[in-house]
């Protein structure tokens, strides 16, 4: 069985979904790593069904040849609280609401930076603006997910 680390932002639609396609698609290419994680992402306010939006899906497929459409939203609940072995959301707000409503998960709710960067920042939220800000968020939260393969390497994630 693979450890899950779901991402988690606002709507599901934008900086989660990024993160969970930039990790699945880097863990590809990490032959020590790819046999125990995958990654997941949610939302903590989010319209169910809902795909990714078209500047994330234009800007992953632009920048990084990564595909978004197969993406569809889901809200964050107690089974991925449950399930996952880490869960890293965009902003401290998320973290804050997440423990509120389950605190059950303190030992493994962070912010992405926090995790993999030791930061105390959030990472932008590019809704409602346009591709330039999009690719911004997306390069941030591609710097992230380097350093948080950097982070897993060292950990015991023997199970």
């Amino acid at each position: 069985m693979k450890k899950r680390i779901t991402f988690v932002c606002t709507g599901n639609t934008c900086r989660s979904p990024m993160a969970e396609a930039f990790f699945n698609h880097m863990l590809n290419e990490r032959e020590e790593l790819k046999a125990s994680f995958e990654g997941a992402s949610a939302g903590v306010y989010a319209f169910e069904g809902d795909p990714a939006s078209q500047e994330a899906r234009a800007v992953m497929e632009q920048e990084f040849g990564i595909s978004l459409k197969s993406h569809r939203a889901r809200v964050l609940d107690i089974q991925d609280i449950r399930g996952s072995w880490l869960i890293l959301t965009m902003t401290r707000h998320h973290k804050e609401m997440i423990l509120d409503i389950y605190p059950e998960g303190a030992d493994k709710v962070f912010t992405l930076k926090e995790y993999a960067q030791g930061e105390n920042a959030d990472i932008i939220d590019p809704f409602g603006f346009g591709e330039e800000v999009y690719k911004d968020c997306s390069y941030d939260i591609e710097a992230c997910i380097l350093d948080l393969f950097e982070k897993l390497k060292t950990q015991d994630i023997s199970f």
